[in-house]
C-alpha cells in the first residue's frame, strides 16, 4: 500500500469551542496531502481537553464537496467516489477527562474517481452541554484535502474600489473562486501604485483555502494616509507556482 506524501502540514491551528472554563481543541486543523487514485494515508490526530467537566466523542468521516460555490458535508458512502467512506479509526469512540489528551488516527484511501477532493475526520460530540432549556454537543473536525494533478486555475470578480474618504479608509473588494479541479491556497497582497507607477504602500491579505468550485470574498484595506492623485490598485494572489493579478484605477481628492 502505498502512502500519500504530505505537501504542507499545518500545525497548532487548534479549533477551540469553549466548555465552562478552559477549551476542547484539535491538532491539527488541516493537513494537505498529494498523491494519486489508489494511494492511503494515515494521520494523526490531537484532542485536548482543558475544560472542568469530561466529553465523550464518536469518530466520523464525511465528504467535504462544493455545491453553489460553498462547501456541503456529506456522510460516508452517500456518493459515488466516497473518499469517506474508505475511512478507518484507530478507535471508535473516546471520552477524555479533564486536562487529558488523546491521539487517534484515521486511514483513507483515494478512489479511481473522488466525489471531491477533501474530506472531514470528526470528533462528533454526544456530550450535551446544557444552557437552560437548551441542550447542545460540541464537535471538531480536521480537514484533509487531496491534490491529484497540479491543475491549479482560479477565477476573480473584477476589482470593487473605494477610494478613502474623511471618515474611512482605502479598501477592495472582489471574488475569488476555484475554477480549477485541485484544491489552493491562495496568499494576498494588495498593492497601490502611483500614476508614475511607482510602488506608495502594500497590505497582506489573509489566505484563503479553496476546494475545487469554492467561491470566497475577499475584502482588503489599506489604512495608510493617501495624497490626492491619480493611483492604481493591484490585487495579487500568489499559489503554489503561478499568481494572479487584477487592478482598478482610483482617484483621491
Amino acid at each position: 500500500m502505498k502512502v500519500l506524501s504530505i505537501m504542507t502540514f499545518t500545525l497548532a491551528m487548534a479549533i477551540e469551542a469553549v466548555a465552562g472554563e478552559g477549551s476542547l481543541s484539535l491538532a491539527p486543523a488541516v493537513v494537505m496531502l498529494r498523491g494519486v487514485p489508489g494511494q492511503s494515508t494515515k494521520q494523526t490526530m490531537k484532542l485536548t481537553n482543558t475544560a472542568t467537566h469530561p466529553f465523550s466523542f464518536d469518530l466520523k468521516a464525511q465528504d467535504v464537496v462544493v455545491r453553489d460555490g460553498r462547501r456541503v458535508f456529506v456522510e460516508a458512502g452517500q456518493l459515488p467516489g466516497s473518499i469517506a467512506a474508505s475511512a478507518a479509526f484507530s478507535r471508535k469512540s473516546v471520552t477524555l477527562a479533564p486536562g487529558e489528551s488523546v491521539r487517534v488516527d484515521i486511514t483513507v484511501t483515494i478512489p479511481e474517481k473522488p466525489c471531491g477532493r477533501a474530506v472531514l475526520a470528526l470528533f462528533r460530540g454526544t456530550t450535551k452541554l446544557e444552557h437552560g432549556s437548551v441542550g447542545a454537543t460540541v464537535s471538531l473536525g480536521m480537514l484533509l484535502t487531496f491534490a491529484l494533478s497540479d491543475d491549479v486555475l482560479s477565477s476573480t470578480t473584477p476589482l470593487d474600489v473605494h477610494p478613502p474618504t474623511a471618515t474611512s479608509n482605502f479598501t477592495v473588494a472582489q471574488q475569488l473562486a476555484n475554477s480549477g479541479n485541485e484544491p489552493f491556497v491562495a496568499t494576498g497582497m494588495l498593492a497601490i501604485v502611483s500614476s508614475r507607477g511607482a510602488l506608495v504602500g502594500r497590505a497582506p491579505v489573509p489566505s484563503r483555502r479553496l476546494l475545487p468550485g469554492e467561491r470566497t470574498d475577499v475584502h482588503a484595506e489599506y489604512a495608510a494616509e493617501l495624497a490626492p492623485g491619480h493611483y492604481r490598485a493591484l490585487m495579487t494572489y500568489q499559489f503554489a507556482a503561478t499568481s494572479v493579478t487584477s487592478s482598478a484605477e482610483f482617484d483621491v481628492r
